[in-house]
Protein backbone atom coordinates (compact mmCIF):
# COMPACT_ATOMS: atom_id res chain seq x y z
CA UNK A 1 0.00 0.00 0.00
CA UNK A 2 1.62 3.55 -1.20
CA UNK A 3 1.99 6.04 1.59
CA UNK A 4 1.01 9.15 1.05
CA UNK A 5 3.98 11.80 0.91
CA UNK A 6 4.44 13.57 3.80
CA UNK A 7 3.74 18.01 3.80
CA UNK A 8 6.64 19.98 3.99
CA UNK A 9 6.69 22.67 6.56
CA UNK A 10 5.54 25.78 5.71
CA UNK A 11 7.03 29.51 6.12
CA UNK A 12 4.25 31.87 7.83
CA UNK A 13 6.76 34.44 8.78
CA UNK A 14 10.67 34.16 7.01
CA UNK A 15 13.71 35.12 9.17
CA UNK A 16 14.19 39.19 9.96
CA UNK A 17 17.07 40.79 11.14
CA UNK A 18 16.54 42.02 14.87
CA UNK A 19 16.59 45.86 15.20
CA UNK A 20 16.69 45.95 19.29
CA UNK A 21 20.81 46.08 19.52
CA UNK A 22 23.44 47.83 16.59
CA UNK A 23 26.39 49.49 16.73
CA UNK A 24 26.44 50.27 20.70
CA UNK A 25 25.54 46.87 21.87
CA UNK A 26 28.09 45.49 19.64
CA UNK A 27 30.83 48.03 21.30
CA UNK A 28 29.60 46.83 24.97
CA UNK A 29 30.48 43.61 24.36
CA UNK A 30 33.19 43.97 22.62
CA UNK A 31 34.31 46.75 24.83
CA UNK A 32 33.20 45.22 28.20
CA UNK A 33 34.97 41.95 26.96
CA UNK A 34 37.92 43.71 26.54
CA UNK A 35 38.52 45.35 29.40
CA UNK A 36 37.82 42.11 31.66
CA UNK A 37 39.94 39.99 29.67
CA UNK A 38 42.56 42.60 30.15
CA UNK A 39 42.39 42.45 33.74
CA UNK A 40 42.42 38.47 33.97
CA UNK A 41 45.23 38.27 31.34
CA UNK A 42 47.32 40.63 33.04
CA UNK A 43 46.63 39.40 36.71
CA UNK A 44 47.56 36.04 36.09
CA UNK A 45 50.64 37.02 33.82
CA UNK A 46 51.76 38.32 36.74
CA UNK A 47 50.83 35.40 38.83
CA UNK A 48 48.32 37.66 41.18
CA UNK A 49 51.37 39.44 41.97
CA UNK A 50 52.24 43.76 41.31
CA UNK A 51 53.44 44.45 38.36
CA UNK A 52 53.40 47.32 35.80
CA UNK A 53 51.14 46.12 33.35
CA UNK A 54 48.54 45.13 36.23
CA UNK A 55 48.56 48.63 37.73
CA UNK A 56 47.76 49.67 33.82
CA UNK A 57 44.96 46.86 33.62
CA UNK A 58 43.25 48.07 36.93
CA UNK A 59 42.43 51.61 35.42
CA UNK A 60 42.08 50.55 32.00
CA UNK A 61 39.81 47.33 31.77
CA UNK A 62 37.05 49.06 34.07
CA UNK A 63 37.66 52.14 31.82
CA UNK A 64 36.64 49.79 28.87
CA UNK A 65 33.97 48.66 30.33
CA UNK A 66 32.34 51.72 31.75
CA UNK A 67 32.66 53.25 28.16
CA UNK A 68 31.06 50.05 27.12
CA UNK A 69 28.07 50.70 29.62
CA UNK A 70 27.99 54.22 28.40
CA UNK A 71 27.79 53.57 24.71
CA UNK A 72 24.93 50.49 24.85
CA UNK A 73 23.12 53.05 26.97
CA UNK A 74 22.71 55.23 24.18
CA UNK A 75 21.06 53.01 22.27
CA UNK A 76 17.74 53.30 24.92
CA UNK A 77 15.36 55.40 23.92
CA UNK A 78 15.42 56.72 27.11
CA UNK A 79 18.70 56.30 28.90
CA UNK A 80 17.92 58.24 31.99
CA UNK A 81 15.41 54.97 33.22
CA UNK A 82 18.10 52.18 32.84
CA UNK A 83 18.46 52.28 36.30
CA UNK A 84 15.36 50.37 36.56
CA UNK A 85 17.47 47.89 34.96
CA UNK A 86 19.53 47.31 38.38
CA UNK A 87 16.54 46.15 40.40
CA UNK A 88 15.89 43.71 38.26
CA UNK A 89 18.83 41.12 39.46
CA UNK A 90 16.71 38.02 39.96
CA UNK A 91 15.51 37.49 36.32
CA UNK A 92 17.81 39.51 34.04
CA UNK A 93 20.99 39.02 32.99
CA UNK A 94 21.15 42.34 32.34
CA UNK A 95 21.22 43.46 35.48
CA UNK A 96 23.35 41.13 36.51
CA UNK A 97 25.97 42.60 33.80
CA UNK A 98 25.61 45.73 35.50
CA UNK A 99 26.52 44.59 39.18
CA UNK A 100 29.14 42.25 37.91
CA UNK A 101 30.74 45.25 36.18
CA UNK A 102 30.25 47.33 38.86
CA UNK A 103 31.80 45.01 41.03
CA UNK A 104 34.79 44.91 38.64
CA UNK A 105 35.29 48.23 38.68
CA UNK A 106 35.52 48.87 42.43
CA UNK A 107 37.73 45.79 43.41
CA UNK A 108 40.24 46.69 40.50
CA UNK A 109 39.84 50.48 41.96
CA UNK A 110 40.50 48.69 45.49
CA UNK A 111 43.92 47.23 43.86
CA UNK A 112 44.81 50.56 42.82
CA UNK A 113 44.52 52.00 45.82
CA UNK A 114 45.63 48.73 48.63
CA UNK A 115 47.47 46.51 46.23
CA UNK A 116 46.70 43.18 47.29
CA UNK A 117 46.57 40.07 45.55
CA UNK A 118 43.37 39.07 47.31
CA UNK A 119 41.80 42.37 45.75
CA UNK A 120 43.54 40.64 42.11
CA UNK A 121 41.74 37.50 42.38
CA UNK A 122 38.48 39.17 43.30
CA UNK A 123 38.78 41.07 40.28
CA UNK A 124 39.78 38.38 37.57
CA UNK A 125 36.78 36.19 39.36
CA UNK A 126 34.14 39.47 38.90
CA UNK A 127 35.54 39.67 35.48
CA UNK A 128 35.31 36.58 34.06
CA UNK A 129 32.05 36.55 35.06
CA UNK A 130 31.12 39.31 33.36
CA UNK A 131 32.47 38.37 30.50
CA UNK A 132 29.91 35.18 31.06
CA UNK A 133 27.03 37.58 31.77
CA UNK A 134 27.31 39.54 28.65
CA UNK A 135 27.20 35.79 26.98
CA UNK A 136 23.66 34.75 28.90
CA UNK A 137 22.43 38.14 27.90
CA UNK A 138 22.36 37.05 24.59
CA UNK A 139 21.73 33.36 24.91
CA UNK A 140 18.37 34.29 26.44
CA UNK A 141 17.34 36.29 23.43
CA UNK A 142 15.02 32.81 22.78
CA UNK A 143 13.23 34.89 19.52
CA UNK A 144 17.13 34.85 17.62
CA UNK A 145 18.54 31.33 16.11
CA UNK A 146 22.05 31.72 16.07
CA UNK A 147 22.07 33.11 19.91
CA UNK A 148 19.94 31.06 21.51
CA UNK A 149 22.28 28.30 22.05
CA UNK A 150 24.03 27.21 25.55
CA UNK A 151 27.25 27.44 24.34
CA UNK A 152 26.82 31.42 23.63
CA UNK A 153 28.58 32.22 26.83
CA UNK A 154 31.30 30.32 26.75
CA UNK A 155 31.77 31.71 23.17
CA UNK A 156 31.71 35.72 25.19
CA UNK A 157 34.02 34.26 27.77
CA UNK A 158 36.81 33.14 25.16
CA UNK A 159 36.37 36.23 22.96
CA UNK A 160 36.95 38.36 26.30
CA UNK A 161 40.29 36.26 27.02
CA UNK A 162 42.07 36.23 23.88
CA UNK A 163 41.02 40.09 23.09
CA UNK A 164 42.25 40.76 26.52
CA UNK A 165 45.45 38.26 26.09
CA UNK A 166 46.17 40.53 23.08
CA UNK A 167 45.97 44.09 24.52
CA UNK A 168 48.23 42.80 27.59
CA UNK A 169 50.83 41.92 24.72
CA UNK A 170 50.63 44.94 23.19
CA UNK A 171 51.00 46.91 26.67
CA UNK A 172 53.99 44.62 27.84
CA UNK A 173 55.62 45.59 24.53
CA UNK A 174 54.51 49.27 24.79
CA UNK A 175 56.40 49.69 28.20
CA UNK A 176 59.87 48.00 26.93
CA UNK A 177 59.37 44.62 28.28
CA UNK A 178 58.94 41.21 26.84
CA UNK A 179 55.88 38.64 28.38
CA UNK A 180 58.12 36.19 30.77
CA UNK A 181 58.30 32.44 28.75
CA UNK A 182 55.82 30.83 31.05
CA UNK A 183 53.15 33.45 29.33
CA UNK A 184 53.52 32.12 25.37
CA UNK A 185 52.56 28.54 25.77
CA UNK A 186 48.88 29.58 27.82
CA UNK A 187 48.22 32.27 25.21
CA UNK A 188 48.81 29.11 22.51
CA UNK A 189 46.38 27.29 24.60
CA UNK A 190 44.38 30.08 24.82
CA UNK A 191 44.08 30.49 21.11
CA UNK A 192 43.71 26.81 20.28
CA UNK A 193 40.87 26.61 22.88
CA UNK A 194 39.54 29.91 21.57
CA UNK A 195 39.22 28.41 18.18
CA UNK A 196 37.62 25.49 19.03
CA UNK A 197 35.01 26.99 21.13
CA UNK A 198 33.82 29.15 17.91
CA UNK A 199 34.43 25.90 15.67
CA UNK A 200 32.01 24.43 17.94
CA UNK A 201 29.68 27.30 17.52
CA UNK A 202 29.78 27.57 14.03
CA UNK A 203 28.65 23.71 14.00
CA UNK A 204 26.58 23.82 17.14
CA UNK A 205 23.21 22.63 14.98
CA UNK A 206 22.15 21.73 11.96
CA UNK A 207 18.39 23.09 12.00
CA UNK A 208 18.19 25.34 8.51
CA UNK A 209 17.23 28.74 10.57
CA UNK A 210 20.35 28.33 12.35
CA UNK A 211 22.66 27.52 9.63
CA UNK A 212 21.37 30.44 6.99
CA UNK A 213 21.75 32.69 10.34
CA UNK A 214 25.58 32.01 10.89
CA UNK A 215 25.71 31.63 7.09
CA UNK A 216 27.85 35.18 7.20
CA UNK A 217 30.01 33.66 10.35
CA UNK A 218 30.85 30.51 7.82
CA UNK A 219 31.76 32.49 4.61
CA UNK A 220 35.39 32.38 2.97
CA UNK A 221 35.99 36.12 4.30
CA UNK A 222 35.03 35.22 7.67
CA UNK A 223 37.29 32.32 7.80
CA UNK A 224 39.86 34.37 6.58
CA UNK A 225 39.67 36.83 9.30
CA UNK A 226 38.61 35.28 12.20
CA UNK A 227 40.10 31.54 11.70
CA UNK A 228 43.04 32.64 10.05
CA UNK A 229 43.95 35.93 11.28
CA UNK A 230 42.11 36.20 14.45
CA UNK A 231 43.46 32.68 16.00
CA UNK A 232 45.92 30.92 13.26
CA UNK A 233 48.19 33.80 12.43
CA UNK A 234 48.35 34.86 16.22
CA UNK A 235 49.28 31.15 17.21
CA UNK A 236 51.95 31.11 14.41
CA UNK A 237 53.37 34.79 15.67
CA UNK A 238 53.42 33.36 19.06
CA UNK A 239 55.72 30.26 17.77
CA UNK A 240 57.64 32.53 16.49
CA UNK A 241 58.61 34.62 19.18
CA UNK A 242 59.18 31.72 21.21
CA UNK A 243 61.78 30.13 18.65
CA UNK A 244 63.30 33.38 16.91
CA UNK A 245 63.82 35.94 20.29
CA UNK A 246 65.02 38.25 17.95
CA UNK A 247 61.68 38.55 16.28
CA UNK A 248 59.57 38.44 19.83
CA UNK A 249 59.22 41.61 19.62
CA UNK A 250 57.04 42.60 16.63
CA UNK A 251 55.78 39.29 16.01
CA UNK A 252 53.99 39.29 19.93
CA UNK A 253 52.67 42.91 19.08
CA UNK A 254 51.36 41.89 15.75
CA UNK A 255 49.67 38.75 17.22
CA UNK A 256 47.95 41.06 19.69
CA UNK A 257 46.93 43.48 17.22
CA UNK A 258 45.00 40.77 15.46
CA UNK A 259 44.00 38.83 18.77
CA UNK A 260 41.82 42.10 19.17
CA UNK A 261 40.74 42.69 15.17
CA UNK A 262 39.62 39.26 15.45
CA UNK A 263 37.33 39.18 18.27
CA UNK A 264 35.97 42.79 17.16
CA UNK A 265 34.79 41.50 13.56
CA UNK A 266 33.68 38.30 15.27
CA UNK A 267 31.11 39.99 17.64
CA UNK A 268 30.22 42.63 15.25
CA UNK A 269 29.23 39.82 12.89
CA UNK A 270 27.46 37.83 16.14
CA UNK A 271 25.44 40.68 16.97
CA UNK A 272 24.86 42.37 13.18
CA UNK A 273 24.84 39.55 10.88
CA UNK A 274 23.31 36.38 12.79
CA UNK A 275 20.97 38.35 15.00
CA UNK A 276 18.20 37.01 12.75
CA UNK A 277 14.62 36.34 14.10
CA UNK A 278 13.37 33.13 14.38
CA UNK A 279 11.09 32.35 11.54
CA UNK A 280 7.51 31.00 12.19
CA UNK A 281 6.79 27.60 10.32
CA UNK A 282 4.05 25.30 10.40
CA UNK A 283 4.85 21.62 10.48
CA UNK A 284 2.25 20.90 7.88
CA UNK A 285 -0.72 22.76 6.39
CA UNK A 286 -3.15 20.75 4.56
CA UNK A 287 -6.06 22.31 2.73
CA UNK A 288 -9.14 19.85 2.49
CA UNK A 289 -11.37 20.71 -0.18
CA UNK A 290 -14.94 19.93 0.82
CA UNK A 291 -18.12 19.22 -1.35
CA UNK A 292 -20.44 20.70 -0.71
Amino acid sequence: MATMPQPAPVELIPAEPQRLWGTPAVANFFLGGLGAGLYIAAALAARFGPAPSVRIASWLGPALVLVGFAAVATESGRPMRGARVLWRIRTSWMSRELWLGGAFVLLAAADLVFPLALHRVQASVAAALLALAQGFIVRRSRGVTAWDVPVMPVVFLASALVSGAGLYFMIELSLGRLPEAVVLPAVVGLLAAGLVVWLRYLAWSGEPAFLEAVRALRDARAARLIIGGGYLAPIALVVLARVVPAAAGPALYLAGALMLAGQLYAKTLVILKAGMLRPITLGALRLDRRLP
